[in-house]
């Protein structure tokens, strides 16, 4: 018969089971020296045809990496590379004027974010004044304080080929310059639009190529992550992200990010050669993917399952009951919209044969095994005797271990992360915290129990 309908509640499902007939019962008596009791009720064979449950949907994971800088150390480190005075001169000869003399200052430089783009300002103070020669004297006859704005930007988001775009420079007086009655703001003007090539020039030379960076990464993140001595992690990335920059508490945000899917390896083979496919192209998002992660399907055939249930239900010495659970098959089923678990449990002492159950599987975070719930027998069954007692003791004892041990994931997790941080700059730091892995849910498929093991974590490239 083929079961489709939603699993009720326990009490309901064994109600129905019970007004169902069964073998008839006959007088039981005690084996002599093991304490049980011989078969006194032969279960009634039940077929039972289960739905195959719908395979786990692909899991994405993703590995993002934030960008923090502050605003005001990005302005220190530019306030040490650039000097205050910028240009000055004594007594410059400049023809029928006479000699010139100057100081070229800068101001405090100010860091924002305009359209993407970082954008410097560095207001410019110049104080100048002319004298005509007398012999040995230089009388001044004319003096002016112009002042300049200057803009530099450089665009934050990267190309779809990871590169840095193209620099802008723009110089603006905004106080003129009149010596003597003539206005030399023109000529000031004129002399600062010729250093904007070379200013432009200066920093787009001095732009990092970010696409070998990248594609270092993303060789990296091909290579098996060991779980044990024999189990490895395989990461299939095929998505690279960046995020939009954004202005957050006096600090630029921005965050690079690869996504893709993974698998368990067993037996690892960490000595294969790895040859990572092209980088794919750079995708753009307004909100990227946020920290770290991992969705990983650790996955046990029926077969495993069934042993690891089958020895977690083995009578403890010295008990003695009427009922006991001697083997466990099973496989997945699914009711309704739920993936469950179909058991047939071979019973022997007071009942004997073969009962059919139904259960929902859950991982105890605390034994680190998979349980079982709810469990409830499939329509048809016959009278049990101490059917709640053995539902009960089923609840309790049965469970199954993973072939992987998940809670070493977040170690070499973080041991991946910290391979991204090397050969630094000064005063660039990493800051990684990953969390205590869980498993989100247990899904049965067809061809064994899966297990969604999650690791979490956040990774941080700070600038201070």
């Amino acid at each position: 018969m083929t079961y489709s309908e939603p699993l009720h509640s326990r009490a309901a499902l064994v109600l129905a089971a019970l007004a169902l007939a069964g073998c008839p019962r006959s007088p039981g008596k005690a084996t002599e020296g093991s304490g049980a009791t011989e078969c006194s009720v032969r279960l009634a064979d039940v077929q039972f045809e289960a739905q195959a449950p719908e395979p786990l949907p692909e899991q994405r994971s993703r590995i993002g990496v934030e960008v923090y800088a502050e605003l005001a150390a990005l302005e220190r480190a530019l306030g040490k590379e650039v000097p205050v005075t910028l240009a000055a001169e004594q007594r410059k000869p400049v023809g029928a004027p006479g000699e010139v003399s100057y100081v070229v200052r800068r101001g405090r430089i100010g860091i924002g974010l305009e359209a993407e783009r970082l954008t410097v300002q560095v207001p410019v103070e110049v104080e100048a004044e002319v004298c005509k020669p007398l012999g040995p004297f230089c009388p001044t006859y004319g003096r002016c304080s112009p002042r300049l704005a200057a803009v530099a930007s450089v665009p934050l988001l990267l190309n779809e080929g990871y590169e840095v775009g193209k620099s802008r420079v723009s110089i603006a007086v905004t106080r003129p310059c009149t010596i003597a009655g003539v206005d030399a703001t023109p000529q000031i003007r004129q002399q600062a639009n010729r250093q904007i090539g070379n200013v432009q020039g200066r920093i787009d030379a001095s732009m990092p190529e970010i696409r070998p960076s990248v594609a270092g990464v993303w060789e990296l993140l091909h290579h098996p992550i060991a779980l044990s001595t024999s189990t490895c992690l395989r990461i299939q990335p095929d998505r690279i992200t960046q995020q939009r920059p954004k202005l957050r508490d006096g600090a630029l945000v921005s965050q690079l990010g690869a996504e893709g899917t993974l698998r368990i390896q067993d037996p690892c083979e960490p000595n294969v050669a790895v040859k990572a496919p092209p980088l794919p192209r750079l995708v753009t998002s307004d909100d990227g993917a946020r920290g770290i992660e991992l969705r990983v399907p650790v996955r046990a055939s029926w077969v495993d399952v069934s042993a690891e249930l089958t020895r977690s239900l083995a009578p403890k010495e010295g008990e003695r009951d009427g009922t006991r659970v001697v083997k466990i098959e099973a496989r997945g089923a699914r009711s309704s919209s739920h993936a469950l678990v179909a058991l047939r449990a071979t019973l022997a002492g007071e009942a004997c044969g073969d009962l059919g159950l139904l259960a929902e599987p859950w991982f105890d975070e605390q034994l680190g095994r998979v349980r079982l719930r709810k469990l409830a027998p499939v329509p048809g069954s016959g009278d049990v005797p101490g059917l709640a007692a053995l539902l009960e003791r089923i609840e309790r004892r049965a469970s199954a271990a993973l072939p992987v041990d998940v809670s070493s994931g977040p170690a070499a997790l973080q041991s991946l992360v910290q391979g991204f941080g090397k050969d630094l700059p000064e005063g660039v730091e990493i800051d990684s915290q990953m969390k205590k892995s869980v498993v989100e849910r247990v899904h049965p498929e067809q061809d064994g129990l899966v297990a969604l093991a999650i690791f979490a974590g956040h990774t941080t490239f700070r600038v201070r």
